[in-house]
């Protein structure tokens, strides 16, 4: 009796043309009833399992397109070149310059985080410590240089708070500047850095470029973006930004 021999170049192509399949779906293109045979193709082509959605969905290396913390979504199922959910908590915590609360982290998993954090600081895996009401997630090897870097962040903050936008030649109020734009995710920084700019007036976009390093049209769109009056609390990029949701994509 011959062997059944399922190819994964099949596979890839659904990949290719759906980015995100179901193990169902995968069983069928194989056309296998058995999970293990599934795992043994997918392990040829590198896949990942989404940290959403208690990891019902995969995709292959070859389609993410991961962004800077090493995410990518499609619609509102998330991966990350890190795998699950608490190695990805881990690898951001741990590559922070100030550490992580639980808030920051929440905003950029877009997925609940506290059980994934108590497990984390439980098994020793990350250090934690309250600053006011909320802990600050460290890593266990660096959390001391963290901390500092996070207290500086907050002082920072409220130099800045207090400043009337108009010293920024000071080295001094540049190094809180950098330090407390370095806490803060893509569009939080543009919409300060465009806010600054228009407390300076005329120039103030090429000045704060020069300052943070950012790009002057990053910085005008932050500006533009504040006196449109249509900001979105929960979102990085525009509306209707991002790929197209799953519900529109799979056709299974």
């Amino acid at each position: 009796m011959r062997t059944v021999t399922y190819h994964a170049e099949g596979l890839r192509e659904l990949f290719r043309r759906e980015r995100v399949l179901t193990m169902e779906a995968m069983k069928k293109v194989l056309g296998t009833n058995v999970k293990m045979t599934v795992f043994r193709k997918l392990r040829t082509l590198s896949y990942r399992t989404s940290y959403s959605h208690a990891g019902k969905y995969y995709t292959l290396d070859e389609i993410a397109d991961y962004d800077q913390h090493g995410l990518w979504s499609f619609g509102s199922i998330r991966f990350s070149r890190y795998g699950s959910l608490l190695w990805t908590i881990e690898a951001l915590v741990c590559a922070s310059e100030a550490g992580c609360f639980a808030s920051e982290l929440q905003q950029i998993l877009r997925v609940g985080v506290q059980e994934a954090l108590l497990k984390l600081y439980s098994t020793d895996r990350l250090h934690r410590q309250q600053i006011d009401r909320e802990y600050l997630y460290m890593s266990v090897e660096n959390w001391r240089l963290q901390l500092e870097n996070r207290k500086e962040a907050l002082k920072a903050s409220v130099t800045l708070a207090q400043g009337d936008g108009t010293d920024f030649d000071s080295p001094e109020i540049q190094k809180y500047l950098l330090r407390f734009l370095s806490t803060l995710n893509e569009k939080q920084r543009r919409l300060y850095v465009g806010f600054e700019s228009m407390k300076l007036g005329w120039g103030g976009d090429t000045k704060m470029s020069r300052i943070t390093g950012m790009n002057v049209k990053t910085i005008a769109q932050g500006r533009k973006e504040l006196q449109s009056h249509a900001i979105t609390c929960d979102r990085i990029r525009r509306v209707g930004g991002g790929r197209p949701s799953l519900e529109k994509k799979l056709k299974f």
